[in-house]
């Protein structure tokens, strides 16, 4: 087993943090064993997201055509939703909150937190979680994307905040509604401003999913969970591209602890942005009927 060492560059506000990651052996999607591709480490030896299909062939096995991308009527707007799967979360594994960070798939709708100990990298927690409604990194403003970060340069956390009391109005009938969960994870994403994580009042249906404006959403209890066990301000945090898929230290982790998850998409199979609005789009939520007074 090869393990590769990140560099102090992902060092959390100067303590030293190595995120260390590990070039163990797989199984491919055709069921035999390979070894994770060099090519997810840059000329620095920086763990980096690898935003070419390519990549995925060497990697643990897709799910099945059972488990897809639907594509739904959400008060009136397009929304995609896909197969829900379990909440991991294993603080007790914990040894260091400080080597904590995150790591999520825009691909397969999870947010991994792992942590680097010594020569290994554990996962200690697993949640669904919902996109930008549009795929691609973020642009501009009003683009309706999240934006996308490598291991080489990660956004991280600059402030947790209590969003108890927040609204929002998403333009649907439904007027300011409480829309984030008790916490918002500010981000540090350079050329946009805005984006976090947060929980998903009143629309915890779209988790997982894409239908947010650009945020992270997660499932209101999941929030809480995170942002008790494991979140810090400075924290690293990872989201890969559309195209990324496992990197070897999650290959390794999925591996070493037996981690089974019911979605792992194969991009050739995913919806674009243009199939997302043609499709025919199956019911979702609906506002309800408003109560009329009789005089």
């Amino acid at each position: 087993m090869k393990y590769i060492n990140t560099l102090n560059s992902l060092i959390c506000l100067g303590a030293s943090l190595a995120m260390l990651a590990c070039v163990g052996s797989a199984t491919g999607n055709d069921g035999s064993a390979v070894e994770p591709s060099k090519e997810f480490v840059d000329t620095a030896g920086l763990l980096v997201g690898h935003d070419n299909a390519a990549a995925t062939e060497k990697t643990l096995p897709f799910s099945g055509d059972d488990i897809y991308e639907h594509v739904v009527m959400d008060y009136g707007k397009r929304a995609v939703r896909i197969d829900p799967d379990v909440t991991i979360s294993r603080p007790e594994l914990m040894k260091k909150r400080e080597n904590c960070f995150i790591v999520m798939s825009k691909k397969d709708y999870y947010l991994y937190v792992y942590e680097a100990q010594g020569k290994d990298t554990v996962m200690l927690a697993r949640y669904d979680c919902c996109f930008g409604l549009k795929k691609g990194n973020k642009e501009r403003k009003g683009d309706m994307k999240t934006p996308n970060s490598t291991m080489g340069n990660p956004f991280n956390i600059s402030q947790i905040a209590d969003a108890s009391t927040w609204h929002h109005d998403f333009g649907d009938g439904r007027g300011s509604i409480k829309s984030y969960g008790d916490f918002f994870l500010r981000l540090v994403t350079p050329g946009h401003s805005g984006i976090g994580i947060h929980g998903s009042t009143n629309n915890e249906e779209s988790v997982p999913g894409r239908a947010s404006e650009g945020c992270i959403r997660l499932k209101d209890a999941d929030i809480i969970n995170l942002r008790k066990n494991y979140a810090f301000v400075g924290m690293k945090v990872v989201i890969k591209s559309e195209m990324a898929d496992d990197l070897p230290f999650e290959i390794h982790a999925m591996t070493k602890q037996k981690i089974e998850r019911k979605r792992h998409i194969n991009p050739d199979k995913a919806l674009t942005n243009e199939q997302i609005q043609n499709a025919k789009a199956e019911q979702g939520r609906v506002a309800k009927a408003r109560k009329t007074t009789r005089k």
